[in-house]
């Protein structure tokens, strides 16, 4: 009976030790380069140019939330983000030692999707070849997409990460009757729901692939392998079960989500296949290649009077996986818009398997060329994610080259973004006045902005101040006191960043003092302007004000919180 549920899942001959017959004992295995390979380049690819992209706005959430002390964490998971607090409580130790910056936020998602391509291996060498493996691993590693989210501290790539090792998980569970496979599946069920509520749509794909992966022909040995699985993820259930309950009162979060449409759609199939269209259209059109040659390899071993069904294993664990929490997403969300792309990136590695199964088909010509093509396909793209960012970064440098010892900033507005926290050297060495109490005091994300008679009360103590905003805009004249005058204004990063600089009139000057050829005010803004090389462009905002500059070629966005 055991034999025959091994004999269920293709490959299971070539990691059984009886059958491997190859290693004397004592003698530790030597271990699997098809595993390893894809492991070990994802993480060089997902090394490479990791800090360049600056923070966008929920990365410095990160920030935000471990530039605190843990009872301050804990404080703000009950007011925001508790779905996202299993990430906040992995990521506060590595920011405590290793600071604040790009690298050190990143690098763990960054080793996470290296483990998310060793895991693919594995599950490709078990459920069909270590050649598929291979292939699945190294398709994973060269998508720009994987990369753009191993490069963003947010707990994506981990969620990736974990559901591929609940769908390892899964296969064992079908394969080895012991309890031990199913308390580790419920384990990780249970952590990929703290990572990421919506990734438990992926337990009813399980449910539906278990159905293949348990295939025997005694029907008591289905029904234990069933309860086994039930049970598991029961157990996941409740320990989730709280989360929920924290999740749903806070869901006030993503109402920023708009409805999707039948664009959003088509993104999200472009996105799963790598990012870039043509890229997306190959990575398809090779696991439909896969699909294929798993089902001609079915009806020929139908033929041959073996198992016709035991090629179809991996199609049967990747297609639900790859299916159906995405269309789960998109369906619930025409009557509660929860969907974005980022909440099912965990869907992407099944793609790679399956593409991988179709590389792996190839004879060695045919596969040569597919990977240059795959190759020339992800490289541009790849490079053009790693051009050093804009955004946050370049206001941050843009401040520290202008700014002047007793400066202040506001930022118009009932908060207080935690840019300062992403990027000190350009937003904390200005006065923030408009703070009345920080997030780590507030137990927000964001500081707590005083009154605006109060605000301007302080403004009284300045004589130059920065406004700075992204993504929306509100008009900064409203949060001024009388007497400051816009000295200058510039639209950097495509104009989703603006930044102005107000002045405090000088008192009237005596009637000898007009012949100067120069003002001190004028002198004060050609000192301001003189360090900033990357305001090329500039246009005037309104008669009698200064002139709007505006950075060419921008690269990135960043803005108001995405991911909430």
């Amino acid at each position: 009976m055991q034999q025959d549920l091994r004999s269920a899942i293709p490959g299971r001959a070539a990691v059984q030790p009886a059958e491997r017959g190859a290693t004397p004992v004592g003698r530790r295995a030597a271990p699997d380069w098809t595993v390893i390979a894809p492991a070990v380049v994802t993480l060089a690819v997902m090394l490479w140019g990791i800090t360049a992209p600056a923070y966008w706005a929920d990365e410095a959430d990160t920030v935000s939330a471990e530039s605190r002390s843990l009872p301050q964490l804990v404080q703000l998971l009950g007011h925001v983000d508790a779905v996202h607090g299993l990430y906040y409580l992995l990521m506060w130790p590595v920011v405590q030692a290793a600071g604040p910056g790009e690298f050190a936020t990143r690098l763990p998602s960054a080793v996470a999707m290296a483990a998310a391509a060793a895991g693919i291996a594995v599950i490709g060498r078990r459920l069909a070849s270590r050649r598929a493996g291979l292939c699945a691993g190294l398709v994973f590693a060269a998508m720009p997409v994987i990369s753009q989210q191993a490069h963003n501290a947010r707990p994506y790539a981990m969620v990736t990460a974990v559901a591929v090792a609940a769908g390892w998980l899964l296969v064992r569970v079908a394969d080895d009757p012991r309890w031990r496979w199913s308390a580790a599946y419920s384990g990780m069920l249970a952590v990929l729901g703290y990572l990421e509520l919506d990734a438990l749509l992926l337990v009813g794909a399980h449910a539906l692939a278990l159905r293949q992966l348990a295939h025997s022909d005694d029907p008591q040995t289905r029904r234990g392998t069933t309860r086994r699985w039930a049970v598991a993820a029961f157990g996941a259930g409740l320990a989730v079960a709280p989360l929920v309950f924290f999740g749903w009162a806070q869901r006030g979060q993503i109402s920023w989500i708009r409805r999707p449409g039948w664009a959003d759609a088509g993104a999200m199939l472009a996105s799963l296949g790598g990012g870039p269209l043509a890229l997306a259209v190959a990575v398809w059109a090779l696991a439909a290649a896969g699909c294929a040659t798993a089902l001609a390899s079915a009806h020929d071993r139908r033929g041959a009077g073996g198992w016709r069904l035991a090629r179809l294993a991996l199609p049967w664990l990747a297609l639900p996986w790859l299916a159906i929490p995405p269309v789960v997403m998109l369906a619930v969300s025409q009557a509660m818009p929860v969907y974005n792309f980022r909440y099912v990136l965990f869907c992407v590695p099944a793609l790679a398997l399956l593409a991988g199964l179709g590389l792996a088909a190839l004879g060695r010509v045919w596969l040569a060329g597919a990977a240059i093509l795959i190759l020339a396909l992800a490289v541009p793209p790849q490079l053009t994610m790693r051009v050093p960012g804009t955004g946050m970064r370049q206001a941050a440098s843009f401040l520290a080259a202008a700014e002047r010892p007793g400066d202040a900033i506001v930022y118009p507005g009932t908060d207080i973004p935690p840019w300062y926290l992403a990027y000190p050297a350009g937003f904390a060495r200005l006065d923030n006045i408009g703070m009345a109490r920080s997030p780590a005091a507030s137990g927000r994300l964001y500081g707590v902005s005083v009154p605006l008679a109060l605000l301007k009360q302080r403004e009284q103590h300045a004589r130059r101040i920065w406004v700075v905003q992204m993504g929306s805009w509100l008009n900064p004249a409203g949060y001024l006191s009388s007497g400051f005058r816009l000295r200058h204004a510039w639209q950097l990063d495509d104009g989703y960043l603006r930044i102005w600089l107000y002045q405090r009139e000088p008192p009237a000057a005596p009637a000898r003092s007009a012949a100067r050829p120069r003002d001190q005010a004028s002198g004060d803004l050609a000192a301001a302007t003189q360090p900033v090389p990357f305001a090329t462009r500039c246009l005037r905002v309104s008669p009698g004000e200064e002139v709007t500059c505006s950075a060419a070629d921008p690269v990135e966005r960043s803005g108001r919180r995405m991911d909430r």
